[in-house]
């Protein structure tokens, strides 16, 4: 599966749904899950802390790692659907588009009894007929504004770096939660702790993003 996100795609959300503008309020995303290695160590952390996220998950991820997917929405995190193998949307027939989003959503279902509504394109990449044809099916479009490039096998450091040097209120943070190589993510469960205290320190309040963009999760 091929990792990361293209430069430049940095919008929150195609959606026209209100804001809700709460102060210094920041939302957590995790993408490419769920595994079984990176995965679980992710949600340690953020049970440990108490923090909500969303997770936009791979549809053939979330179908061989089915407890995992279970565990993340039973500890009260957002599930949204991130295509069924990661191809470039733009880059693939509009019907293809909806199969790998029409086949992700019904495997998380047959799991977890939830069919997500919220959508992020692999690597951010979308025009305006993937919009529209995503929309036309009552799907909301979920980007970021805060690249972690976690996935480039970066160092605590680096992504500690990447995120907090960028976010604010507001903000949508990418990061991810499955990886290709054993030791890609090191770098995020490393970090992820350091953000979480810092931003806390900095009376950041965590959200997920159906709560911050107002939005229903799930048909």
């Amino acid at each position: 599966m091929k990792k990361g996100e293209e430069k430049g795609k940095s919008r929150y959300s195609t959606t026209e749904a209100p804001i809700r503008r709460k102060p210094k309020e920041v939302a957590l995303t995790f993408d490419d899950g769920p595994d079984h290695l990176w995965t679980p160590r992710v949600l340690d952390i953020l049970a440990q802390y108490r923090v909500k996220a969303t997770f936009m998950c791979v549809g053939q991820m979330a179908k061989y790692n089915p407890k995992i997917l279970e565990r993340i929405a039973s500890e009260g995190h957002v599930i949204g659907n991130h295509s069924w193998d990661h191809p470039y949307f733009t880059k693939i027939a509009l019907s293809a588009v909806l199969d790998q989003v029409e086949r992700t959503t019904e495997q998380i279902d047959k799991i977890i009894g939830l069919k997500p509504r919220l959508v992020r394109p692999p690597y951010g990449a979308t025009n305006e007929d993937v919009n529209r044809i995503l929309k036309a099916g009552g799907h909301e479009i979920i980007l970021w504004d805060v690249d972690s490039w976690d996935w480039k096998g970066l160092t605590r450091p680096q992504v500690a770096r990447n995120v907090l040097g960028h976010v604010g209120p507001g903000s949508v943070v990418l990061q991810h939660c499955a990886g290709t190589v054993d030791d890609t993510l090191k770098g995020t469960v490393e970090a992820l702790p350091y953000i979480i205290e810092v931003l806390c320190e900095q009376k950041y309040a965590f959200t997920t993003i159906s709560e911050m963009f107002q939005l229903e999760a799930y048909w």
